[in-house]
């Protein structure tokens, strides 16, 4: 319906208070990693001491025989350095001003700062999924992706060439098609070493849902009559009942462990992870700030913790424009300990 200028000249719109986030997606995996992340400590690089061979010095000594006193090197080290993302948020003098009187809708300054930092973190979900490592030629964050393989795509982890050290190859699966049961079962049985077992799997929905098709009719319908249970950033829930106002993401289950639907995920994948050997190591900036986003102004994006590595310079005057600037960044790195017990199957087409 149009209203005349009679009406419309005398008569304000009414304004929803909230901004509607149309544009991102969820990012589940990410948000595990950030929600669990660990602390980087110090030094400009973050080694990890690994195990890559048994010794094969000593044995059976018959009477009077000879000690075997060999020494053997049976550790190795690898290496990661930090990586660092960032997104200004800008804030105009005349802006802030104006935003500051009685018609004001929402905060200006609180609502660009959680926009930004949800799409500071739609970022990182990018690299968590797609990362290449610092070794790669450019500068770029580490990721499942290149922990979660056999040396297919990256010959190297961590600095250490895969072909020299072959307990750093992750499960990798290619072309795998239509998903069978089979599928999963030889991934999980790739990642499985003694009782260290997958804690999540990551997917896309359109693979989340053939999984689901693969479950027998009677389960399908338990799931959906009484609610599929609840992943969340830290651990797992029965029931939606049971998060009590926390964020949770329906999950399904194989072998105890999780499968979740992920729109961040990489087209035809699913990763399968032990996240006991796998996470984000983040930097605390000395002199930097920590601020909670909040989802009471904007709908939709996922509210974003303060994790390690999560940083604010706070504001600063801009010299180039009638404007105060901020920074925020993530800092640090995602590091799998032990990439055996990751593992990825590719190529899945439904």
């Amino acid at each position: 319906m149009e209203f005349s200028a009679t009406v419309t000249t005398v008569t304000r719109e009414a304004i929803v208070k909230k901004v509607f986030d149309t544009v991102l997606e969820g990012n589940v995996g990410l948000l595990r990693f950030l929600g669990n992340a660990q602390t980087w400590g110090s030094g400009y690089k973050k080694e990890v001491i690994i195990k890559y061979t048994k010794s094969t010095t000593g044995g059976i000594v018959p009477v009077g025989g000879t000690l075997d006193t060999d020494r053997q090197s049976t550790r190795v080290k690898m290496s990661f350095e930090p990586q660092r993302i960032h997104k200004p948020v800008v804030i105009d003098d005349i802006e802030k001003t104006v935003n500051e009187g009685d018609q004001r809708i929402l905060e200006l300054l609180a609502t660009e700062m959680d926009s930004i930092a949800q799409d500071l973190s739609d970022d990182l979900g990018g690299y968590f999924y797609g990362g290449t490592g610092a070794g790669s030629g450019a500068s770029s964050f580490d990721s499942i992706y290149n922990a979660a393989d056999d040396a297919t795509n990256f010959s190297t982890y961590g600095t250490l060439a895969r072909a020299t050290y072959t307990t750093l190859k992750g499960y990798y699966a290619a072309s795998i098609g239509a998903l069978e049961l089979s599928d999963m079962s030889t991934a999980w049985n790739g990642v499985t070493y003694g009782s260290f077992k997958p804690s999540v799997a990551l997917t896309t929905p359109t693979i989340w849902t053939a999984y689901e098709g693969q479950l027998q009719p009677t389960v399908r319908a338990g799931y959906q009559m009484s609610g599929y249970p609840q992943v969340t950033r830290t651990g797992q829930i029965s029931s939606r009942d049971a998060l009590r106002g926390d964020t949770g993401f329906d999950a399904l289950w194989y072998r105890g462990t999780p499968i979740v639907a992920d729109d961040k995920a990489t087209a035809q994948k699913m990763f399968v992870l032990d996240e006991k050997a796998v996470g984000f190591y983040g930097i605390d900036l000395s002199g930097y700030q920590k601020f909670n986003t909040s989802e009471g102004n904007i709908e939709g994006a996922q509210a974003i913790p303060i994790p390690r590595g999560f940083n604010w310079s706070g504001l600063m005057r801009s010299s180039q424009q009638p404007a105060e600037v901020g920074h925020l960044y993530y800092v640090g790195n995602f590091i799998a300990t032990d990439p055996r017990r990751q593992g990825q199957m590719t190529g899945i087409t439904g």
